[in-house]
């Protein structure tokens, strides 16, 4: 199994002026090493760690000591995290392999269901996410529809302004079997991207829903924290 990475984004929103996967907690931990941590409790530590990296990919490396492998987005300034994932993809042989957003903190029961799924696509969702949401700033500039039926998404990543087009929150851990990174690879991410080369994974999802794959989600209330501006970092401080 392999596990992908995604931290090649700017960070503009939190102002950092470096990824957020970097930001030092109080107890002197990295984002991204606590999650680092997690993977190994999942006995991930002998699995291949790919980080897909763009801004500041130099100190990406330096702070993670240079263990793991790093595929670098070039482009990583015009473009986003999916064709970041496909850079992954040109490097590696067809695998299963988990996608996990760099700018999230999850316990390890997400990443224990997901690891457990049987699906060709499975991606961890929270259904008790509101409470989390109404903690942010402008939140409801941050929403997305996803509607499911009997386990499988058919609907999302368009933007919302209403609860009732939200059957859960997206968390940023998706599972792909080895068949369908097969696909994928073969044709399906190029095709996707050759049409908008900026799509991100939500509206990604659904553009496989479209081409008739099905995306299982793994919903529950799961234990996570979602770092996009200032005030995340300072919320989850006080939690």
């Amino acid at each position: 199994m392999k596990i992908i990475l995604l931290c090649a984004g700017k960070s503009r929103r939190t102002n950092l002026g470096y990824p957020k996967c970097l930001y030092k907690f109080n107890d002197g931990e990295m984002l991204i090493e606590k999650n680092l941590k997690i993977l190994r409790n999942c006995g991930f530590k002998n699995y291949q760690i790919y980080f897909a990296t763009g801004f500041k990919s130099k100190l990406i490396k330096n702070k993670t000591s240079d263990k793991y492998k790093y595929i670098f987005n070039k482009n990583f300034d015009s473009t986003n995290m999916v064709y970041s994932f496909n850079q992954v993809l040109k490097k590696i042989k067809s695998d299963e392999t988990i996608v996990i957003y760099s700018d999230i903190l999850f316990e390890k029961k997400c990443l224990s269901k997901i690891i457990k799924s049987k699906h060709s696509i499975s991606t961890a969702i929270d259904t008790d996410w509101k409470k989390k949401w109404k903690k942010k700033s402008n939140f409801l500039n941050d929403l997305e529809v996803l509607k499911i039926n009997k386990g499988k998404i058919y609907s999302l990543g368009e933007k919302t302004f209403s609860f009732e087009n939200i059957d859960g929150r997206f968390l940023g851990i998706t599972k792909f079997s080895k068949k369908t990174i097969k696909y994928l690879k073969k044709r399906l991410v190029y095709k996707i991207l050759k049409k908008n080369k900026k799509i991100d994974f939500t509206n990604f999802l659904m553009e496989l829903i479209k081409n008739n794959l099905e995306v299982n989600a793994i919903s529950e209330k799961f234990n996570w924290h979602e770092f996009d501006t200032p005030k995340d970092f300072k919320t989850f401080r006080k939690i």
